[in-house]
């Protein structure tokens, strides 16, 4: 099967053999340029406007009461100020060093646990190692953050004597923020190598009896590559952190050194109202991460492929049987799974070890009627976006379609395009959606990631079928209906499952557009208390942070069998 699916990619660029012209093969496919025009048209109107709104923006002196056309026309001022500012070289200065800590960091700790859960002789263990590992992505950041503040805290923290609060030092926050990041997200890229040395076991299990250097060969390898793929993806989001918590993480005391891009864009454009100024910088971070992204893309897809979307079906069985290496891996699985209990002690334990009805101090905080309204607005952008993945993962499954390298780029370039920032801002104001739930509606409808894992995941394995359907005669509707849904069904929820975790683990899109607190989201709420001080204890933020983490924490143990290594390579641009 893997060797089936290499010569496919092979022949990807061979001509076919059916010499059809290019307006034949459009009316054949006709279908693939019908089904995306929803989505696009969705694009268009909140992805694309809001983008020329932006460019715009970085090339006028804008002024609140002349508006974005009516402001002075100043050209690429904006830009060279930026480079000439001390401010801006020092944030990107911060970003890069953090951001590749982070990787190298987090790819290093991947490949040794991956390699550590390799060696369990226990299937059984090995799973429960790599589910706990997966369960802080699952914390919303900004109560990650809050417990990562209050486990370092000179004053409160239950495990640590400290003599001064390291998180407010400047010294000391970078190291915080790359740790405490590995140890949130570290989980995805584990399960990604551990599927591979699974699927290169599961590949050569025909094989004769394994010789000596054969742990190399299908262990340290596989598991090599496929973090070499998590780095070089990660390497595409080069100027891209977890703001939410990064935000939360950084105090004006350590800015210097802990600031980011993003923070300084969100300073400068949503607090200053230096919006001109603002879209610049995050224009030049857009076309930066663009370059990176469509390199890391073509190196990927190139050499690295098979180590995120395996052909060989079955990969659950590793063949271990050192006891010197299962020893060796329960123990550095040991070391990585005490972090991972201390914070889930934090979130689930701790706050509520005291005696007494330990949720009663919080009704009224977050209404009952507060959460429905925005699990149905989640739920319903959650069914908008699956639609739109399907529809437009679909034509990337035909190889020979007129236009699908232009198509492919167009998406790779909507997807480097970041939002919640002044331009998305302005054009809400303009839409007259500001103080309502509808910009978490809209912009929730997008993760054009998942576009590629779904399109990847159906070529890696499917591909030679929707081939043999098209030969026997049978059309486009036909492999849409009872081929391509068929196969994907279960990652296609497994995807909504992950985009609904990010709308609702997410804060800024309901504090960014709505300054009513009993409007704001649940999450949003949260994050008023904890960081803008008020009459609650933190043990009372800590018990609604702990609430407010059930829904997500739930959904990942209800759908586990279905997060698959694949599916969350979708996760990796949020890392």
């Amino acid at each position: 099967m893997e060797q089936a699916s290499t010569n496919l990619q092979k022949n990807e660029t061979k001509p076919h053999s059916n010499k059809a012209s290019v307006p034949q093969l459009i009316w054949k496919y006709k279908l693939h340029y019908v089904i995306v025009l929803p989505a696009m048209l969705l694009i268009a109107i909140f992805k694309i406007i809001p983008f020329v709104y932006g460019v715009i923006l970085s090339m006028v002196d804008y002024k609140v009461f002349q508006g974005i056309f009516e402001s002075d026309w100043v050209g690429l001022d904006h830009y060279f100020d930026l480079f000439g500012n001390p401010d801006f070289r020092s944030v990107m200065l911060n970003t890069i060093v953090i951001k590749t800590s982070y990787i190298w960091l987090s790819g290093a700790a991947s490949f040794i646990l991956a390699l550590a859960l390799s060696s369990l002789k226990s299937k059984q263990l090995r799973g429960i190692f790599a589910t706990m590992f997966l369960i802080p992505y699952f914390i919303p950041s900004v109560v990650f953050a809050y417990i990562v503040i209050y486990m370092l805290s000179p004053t409160s923290s239950p495990f640590f004597t400290l003599e001064a609060f390291v998180a407010a030092d400047t010294e000391w926050i970078r190291v915080i923020i790359i740790v405490a990041e590995s140890v949130k997200t570290c989980g995805i890229p584990i399960v990604i190598a551990l599927a591979a040395i699974a699927s290169k076991h599961a590949s050569s299990s025909h094989l004769p009896q394994v010789h000596s250097n054969s742990f190399v060969q299908l262990n340290v390898l596989p598991a090599l590559r496929a973090v070499s793929a998590f780095m070089l993806l990660q390497l595409s989001t080069i100027f891209t952190l977890d703001h939410e918590f990064i935000t939360n993480i950084v105090s004006p005391l350590t800015s210097s050194t802990g600031a980011t891009l993003d923070i300084y864009n969100q300073q400068m454009g949503i607090m200053s109202m230096e919006a001109s100024h603002a879209s610049a910088a995050w224009f030049i971070q857009f076309i930066i991460q663009l370059v990176f992204t469509l390199a890391a893309y073509r190196v990927v897809k190139g050499r690295f492929l098979n180590e995120l979307f395996q052909t060989t079906m079955n990969r659950t069985e590793i063949a271990a049987n050192s006891s010197q290496r299962n020893i060796v891996g329960i123990v550095l699985a040991g070391f990585y799974i005490v972090l991972v209990v201390l914070v889930l002690y934090m979130l689930v334990i701790y706050p509520f070890r005291g005696s007494g009805n330990p949720d009663q101090s919080l009704k009224g905080i977050v209404t009952l009627w507060n959460v429905i309204v925005y699990l149905a607005v989640d739920i319903a952008a959650v069914i908008v976006f699956l639609l739109m993945t399907v529809t437009l993962a679909f034509p990337l499954t035909v190889k020979r379609l007129p236009g699908r390298s232009v198509y492919k780029l167009f998406l790779l370039i909507v997807m480097v395009m970041a939002g919640g920032m002044v331009n998305e801002l302005l054009y809400i104001r303009n839409l007259g959606m500001l103080g309502t739930i509808f910009p978490q509606l809209f912009f929730g409808f997008f993760n054009l990631a998942a576009v590629f894992v779904l399109k990847s995941m159906f070529n890696a394995r499917h591909s030679e079928l929707k081939e043999l359907a098209e030969a026997n005669g049978k059309g486009e509707l036909h492999a849409f209906f009872m081929l391509f849904i068929p196969k994907v069904w279960k990652p296609i929820l497994a995807l909504g499952v992950l985009q609904f975790v990010a709308l609702w683990n997410g804060y800024y899109p309901s504090y960014l557009y709505i300054t009513e607190p009993e409007k704001q989201s649940p999450i949003t709420l949260f994050q008023q208390l904890a960081f803008s001080g008020g009459e609650m204890s933190a043990m009372q933020v800590m018990q609604l942070g702990a609430w407010l983490s059930l829904p997500s924490i739930l959904l990942f143990f209800l759908f586990r069998r279905w997060l698959t290594s694949e599916v969350l390579t979708s996760q990796m641009r949020k890392l």
